[in-house]
């Protein structure tokens, strides 16, 4: 039996021809995209959907964002969905944590929380507690747990005309979110979504081997700070991951010719380098409440003299927690579900470290969509 003939030279040739075809053509699109790089700032890509401006109380804002057109294609990543004209009737209110802004949530057109919510149909407000100044220096989590989520709450509802809304918070503004309904047992938040949210600071990993050897040095720092500035916090995050931080340049070279990898490498910049000031005596309780305390698991973190008992919470609670997350380290996050009181409770590790999993490659396909979708099965009927 004779071997088959191997195949033909002109078959071979086509297909290195398409791989050098393509290969010039991401080579071209590289230099382009890198001309082009070179002349914005990392910020003009982020932000980008159109909002309204529903409360104003000195720097705390309250954002209510324009609906999508309805009938249109909507992009996601790679994928495209069409937006169809099905309003929700439980609304959902965006937290950022402290020390960041919150256009975290609203990266880039094709990586965006808030409008894979708006795409899926729910109204969208976030909360944006302003950028602190050395005025500031005094403010107390009490400003944020008693005073300023509750009013924004107050403003979402208002301006909605609904009677319950979803707090969907990512890190601190989880925490928050959680904070806010244990401490006043408020039956107006219908669920919570949580990202990257601790709940056991004793599990957080090498950040709480870090506070608990040198507590003493971080307080007696930031009492000469005042706030914590916030470029010590961005330098204080890259170096939770060196090796990305010598590698991403490299990375954003080879992927030049993407031109959703630039925008992703842009936000993801624009996120790390405008870190902003933590108001000291907030960050002192953090320190020392939750982070030595772990009070907050404990059910003995008390604000204005009312406690935060995670067990009164009896709403449907959404929890996700990165997989390589060394800031928030899954076993921190999943302590969650012991504590809660509430029976529909979801624990979810997504793919990502600590940005990765609220905003990442894999966010919109691991994150965003099925908390969309989990919030969908738990809209009220009418």
């Amino acid at each position: 039996m004779t071997n088959p003939p191997p195949p033909p030279p002109r078959k071979r040739s086509k297909i290195s021809l398409r791989r050098l075809e393509k290969g010039a053509i991401r080579t071209a699109t590289g230099l382009v995209n890198w001309f082009e790089w070179l002349q914005r700032e990392p910020t003009d890509v982020v932000d980008r959907t159109p909002f309204d401006i529903v409360l104003e109380q000195e720097k705390l804002q309250v954002r209510h964002y324009r609906a999508l057109k309805v009938d249109q294609d909507f992009q996601l990543g790679r994928e495209t969905m069409h937006v169809e004209a099905n309003l929700k009737p439980v609304p959902i209110l965006l937290i950022p944590p402290l020390m960041v802004r919150p256009f975290i949530f609203d990266l880039t057109g094709k990586r965006s929380l808030v409008r894979t919510l708006l795409h899926e149909g729910f109204e969208v407000y976030l909360v944006d507690f302003g950028v602190p100044d050395k005025h500031d220096e005094s403010v107390r989590l009490e400003r944020y747990v008693m005073d300023w989520v509750p009013a924004a709450i107050d403003a979402v509802l208002e301006h909605s005309k609904a009677k319950q809304l979803t707090l969907y918070g990512y890190c601190m503004g989880g925490l928050f979110a959680l904070l806010h309904t244990s401490v006043h047992r408020d039956p107006r938040i219908h669920s919570i979504v949580t990202i990257g949210s601790p709940i056991d600071a004793h599990k957080m990993g090498p950040l709480a081997l870090i506070v608990r050897l040198g507590h003493g040095q971080v307080d007696f720092l930031s009492r000469k700070l005042g706030n914590v500035p916030g470029p010590v916090s961005s330098a204080a995050f890259r170096m939770m991951t060196p090796l990305k931080a010598l590698t991403r340049y490299g990375d954003l070279f080879r992927h030049m010719w993407d031109d959703e990898y630039v925008n992703g490498f842009d936000a993801l910049t624009a996120w790390t380098d405008n870190f902003i000031d933590y108001p000291g005596e907030a960050f002192r309780q953090v320190l020392h409440d939750f982070m030595l305390g772990n009070k907050f698991k404990d059910g003995t973190w008390e604000f204005a003299g009312k406690a935060a008992d995670l067990s009164t919470i009896t709403c449907p609670v959404l929890a996700f927690a990165g997989k390589s997350d060394n800031v928030v380290p899954p076993a921190a996050a999943q302590e969650l579900m012991a504590v809660l009181g509430s029976e529909d409770k979801t624990f979810v590790e997504a793919h990502g470290g600590h940005m990765g999993v609220c905003a990442g490659r894999e966010a919109p396909r691991e994150v965003w969509l099925p908390s969309a979708r989990w919030l969908a099965e738990r809209q009220p009927h009418a």
